[in-house]
């Protein structure tokens, strides 16, 4: 075997001493050296050297020598390494033997330099054992921790029949810890104090050998009982002498009722035994019976969920089906918009059916509830021929006013270009007014029987103004609405309206999308530049 020493010294008389006793030996040995004297990366030279040999010289003092080992320490491979320690008077060793502990061995030089071979070699055999004694502390420190955290209750039974040790999962199932334990049953398990059954087993396994597996039933300290499963295995010495007893012990209680409930119904089902075919089509029966009513009941349900979620908004439907009520909540700015045909009267007997009537209307309708969705604008409902929705509601955002301009210069644009086409084949024309105002407004769900989203204030009452004093083909707005989106649409000044408690209001048409913002000719669909504005708000 080959062995790679790595020396730490300050004199070259030293190791020279160490090289010519190594270099005697019949065992191969590699020796490299630190010089001590200057400023020097110990973890950089064991690295280097990769030795498992350390030889240090006591001379450089004691300082040097802790820095040394703790370099060393540091180092993943510390634990396979030998540490010598040369010195030329023993006397340190009285003083300070904890230091000298940090070492496998130490030499005297130049007395004991011949031997020097042979005790690293005996050294590096200490030192192999050693760390496999280390290692398998470490797994059996693993095991005892598992242990210690196992759902089971686990008991170390010496010799003697006494409990050394238990686990947490003991305290569980006793509800008492093992001090307690002891007060109460006594402190040897083999004595019929504890418990009659958990004596014989013991004794039966101590005398045996034998694994032994009962079952036993005990009180707690709350008088609950417990049904308990013991498993004991013994264990021997070198010797073959009974070392202790591991008992391992479950709660089976559970179970225990499981199968006395069982036992009272075993003439039962004997009977239904012999019927067995009858019963079983019966169970297949109601079965398919179940499970036709459970899809009945899930389709039903998706619907009515389907229906909720089409009458009322997503946040509203939620809040409804979890409390049974949704609390009206007042939302500060939002916009409003009314759309309505013009001579709708007039319209609805032009056609040769009211199929095709409401086919139309229902066209027109389905079209806008596209054009708000993709603008986040909730519909809130028709009423004849008028479309309300509110833009800002019941998720705000401030990008409202804007969102439902732009909602209106579509529908508008739907409705006149379908128009054009009707006129050309002759068909009944239809033209519309939309009309808009931002403001504040209450919201919520009224009804119980019969839901219904909905916003109540000042603000639905002026946009219902702006619509009726609008124009076929325009979309008209108020003041509050014309300040919130000047800067991105061209805008008309179209004069005052009176409305019930509010007094005169300012009203404009939206000609179009002013062009630096427009991504098409006509102004009617927003370029990367608006979009980049909007998404401030």
């Amino acid at each position: 075997m080959g062995y790679t020493a790595l020396c730490f010294c300050s004199s070259n008389e030293f190791l020279s001493t160490i090289n010519s006793a190594l270099t005697r030996s019949d065992l191969n040995f590699t020796l490299h050296n630190v010089n001590c004297q200057g400023n020097i990366d110990i973890a950089e030279q064991v690295a280097l050297y990769n030795p498992n040999i350390i030889i240090i010289d006591f001379v450089i003092g004691k300082p040097q020598i802790l820095n040394i080992l703790s370099s060393i320490q540091s180092n993943y491979l510390s634990k396979r390494l030998t540490k010598l320690l040369a010195v030329s008077s023993t006397n340190f060793l009285y003083d300070d033997i904890e230091f000298f502990s940090e070492f496998d061995d130490f030499i005297e030089y130049p007395k004991d330099i011949d031997s020097l071979p042979l005790r690293i070699e005996l050294s590096a055999f200490r030192r192999k054992h050693t760390n496999k004694l280390l290692e398998n502390s470490e797994q059996l420190n693993d095991i005892s921790l598992a242990a210690s955290k196992a759902g089971s209750s686990l008991l170390i039974i010496d010799g003697k029949g006494e409990i050394v040790w238990v686990n947490k999962g003991f305290e569980l199932l006793y509800e008492c810890n093992l001090d307690e334990f002891r007060e109460k049953f006594g402190r040897n398990v083999f004595e019929t104090k504890i418990n009659s059954n958990t004596a014989t087993a013991v004794k039966k396994c101590a005398e045996t050998g034998e694994h032994i597996v009962y079952e036993s039933i005990w009180f707690t300290n709350s008088n609950k009982r417990k049904n308990i499963q013991t498993s004991l295995t013994p264990i021997y010495d070198s010797n073959g002498a009974l070392s202790k007893i591991i008992a391992i012990e479950t709660d089976i209680t559970d179970l225990k009722m499981a199968e006395e409930a069982l036992s009272d119904k075993h003439d039962n089902l004997l009977s239904i035994m012999e019927h067995l075919e009858d019963a079983n089509r019966m169970l297949d029966e109601q079965r398919n019976e179940i499970e036709h009513q459970r899809a009945s009941l899930e389709e039903e349900k998706n619907k009515s969920d389907a229906l909720l979620l089409n009458i009322l908004p997503d946040v509203a439907a939620h809040q409804l089906k979890k409390k049974g009520f949704v609390k009206p909540k007042k939302y500060s700015e939002v916009s409003v918009m009314f759309a309505d045909f013009v001579n709708f009267s007039s319209l609805s007997v032009s056609y040769a059916s009211i199929e095709e009537f409401l086919a139309a209307l229902s066209y027109y309708f389905e079209s806008f509830d596209e054009i708000t969705t993709k603008r986040f604008i909730e519909k809130i409902k028709t009423i004849g021929d008028c479309y309300m929705c509110v833009g800002g509601v019941p998720q705000i955002n401030k990008s409202n006013p804007f969102d439902t301009v732009l909602a209106a210069l579509e529908a508008q644009k739907l409705v006149e270009e379908k128009a054009q086409i009707d006129q050309t084949n002759g068909n009944p024309v239809w033209r519309l007014r939309i009309g808009i105002h931002t403001g504040s407004v209450m919201a919520g769900v009224i009804g119980k029987k019969k839901f219904a989203y909905d916003v109540w204030g000042d603000t639905v009452n002026i946009a219902s103004r702006m619509e009726s004093k609008g124009e076929a083909g325009k979309v008209n707005i108020s003041e509050t609405t014309y300040n919130a989106i000047q800067e991105y649409f061209e805008c008309r000044y179209r004069g005052k309206v009176m409305a019930k408690n509010i007094g005169e209001i300012n009203m404009y048409f939206v000609e179009r999308i002013k062009p630096e913002y427009s991504e098409d000719s006509e102004g009617y669909i927003p370029n990367a530049a608006f979009r980049k504005e909007l998404a401030k708000y």
